[in-house]
Parts: C-alpha cells; sequence; structure tokens
C-alpha cells in the first residue's frame, strides 16, 4: 500500500482573468505609490494595502474569494477571504527572493504583465531532508517551478517558501498582483 502523507497543494488557474480585466488592473497598479520591497533584488517595487482599498479599486473582489473559497475546500480547511493585497513590480535582472508569508493558511498571486522572459514562480518542497536524501518531488529536485503567464492564478499555503530561486527576470516589467487570506 503507498499512502500520500502530508501533501503540500497549490492551485492553478489558467486564464483566471480576461484581457479587460488584465487591463484594468494594470492601469490601476501604475497609478499607485510603490517602494521599495526587500524581497525583491534589482530593479523593482512593491506596495502593501488593505483590500478594501486595494482590490475594491479593481472590481476583482468576489471573483478572486470565490476561487480562494473552492482551494479551501479542496484542501479541507476552513474558508478563509482575503485580508491584504499589494502589487510587485519587477524590473529586468531583478529576482524575487525565496520567501514565505508566515503563519497565513492562503496565500495568492496573480501574474498581470509576463512576457516569455519573465521569471518562473518556484515553490520550495517543505520536506527539510529534501536537501540530504534521494527522496525528492521531481527530477531529483528540491524546487518545483512553474513558467508564469498573464492572467494565471496561483494559491498556495503561506507557509510555503516561493521566489524565483535567484532566477533573473529578463522581461521589461513583471507584475504580479499578490494576497494573503485569514
Amino acid at each position: 500500500m503507498i499512502i500520500d502523507i502530508f501533501p503540500t497543494k497549490i492551485k492553478i488557474v489558467k486564464n483566471f482573468l480576461t484581457k479587460s480585466e488584465i487591463n484594468n488592473v494594470y492601469c490601476y497598479i501604475k497609478k499607485l505609490k510603490h517602494t521599495n520591497h526587500e524581497a525583491i533584488v534589482g530593479n523593482g517595487k512593491s506596495t502593501h494595502s488593505h483590500f478594501s482599498n486595494f482590490l475594491k479599486g479593481i472590481k476583482l473582489e468576489k471573483k478572486i474569494n470565490d476561487e480562494v473559497e473552492k482551494y479551501c475546500s479542496s484542501c479541507d480547511i476552513e474558508t478563509k477571504k482575503i485580508d491584504i493585497c499589494w502589487s510587485n513590480i519587477q524590473e529586468k535582472n531583478s529576482f524575487l527572493k525565496m520567501h514565505h508569508h508566515g503563519n497565513v493558511p492562503v496565500s495568492g498571486a496573480v501574474f498581470i504583465k509576463t512576457d516569455e522572459k519573465s521569471s518562473k514562480l518556484c515553490f520550495q518542497n517543505p520536506n527539510p531532508h529534501s536537501f540530504v536524501t534521494t527522496y525528492t518531488i521531481e527530477n531529483n529536485s528540491h524546487l518545483l517551478c512553474y513558467k508564469v503567464n498573464t492572467g494565471d492564478l496561483f494559491m498556495f499555503p503561506g507557509w510555503l517558501q516561493h521566489g524565483s530561486n535567484y532566477e533573473l527576470n529578463k522581461s521589461e516589467e513583471r507584475v504580479v498582483l499578490s494576497f494573503n487570506c485569514v
């Protein structure tokens, strides 16, 4: 018998946003005041804002929370709602450090502007022994990395390490709307 224990679920919703929604979010993000962010190395900036200010401005609160509810149900956790969201704008030759969001049940990222040169989104195996054993999750690696596309939504536990694994972003502009749920 094989039993899958301690799974870590991420959810990917391809083409989550329409072209019109992407354009509206992009225009809204570009108007916001951004500052340097310690998680971005190189040219990049971020803004943090409570969802009442941010998501209401882009009219996506219900659409995102509906997907969060589905994700919570699939993970058998109490339904959560977005508590805070922010945007990150990375420029060419920057990278997003591997990091986590602490004891947050659900975190997410909606990719607003990417291209074929954009850095991937990587998740680190939460098994602390993956570095020293031959049992690994895929291709003998402690990471799983995904190509990101404009309009895609990713959701995952906030405690899961994620970032670009030091891969430099080669696109002129990589824009992400990120959120935490409690």
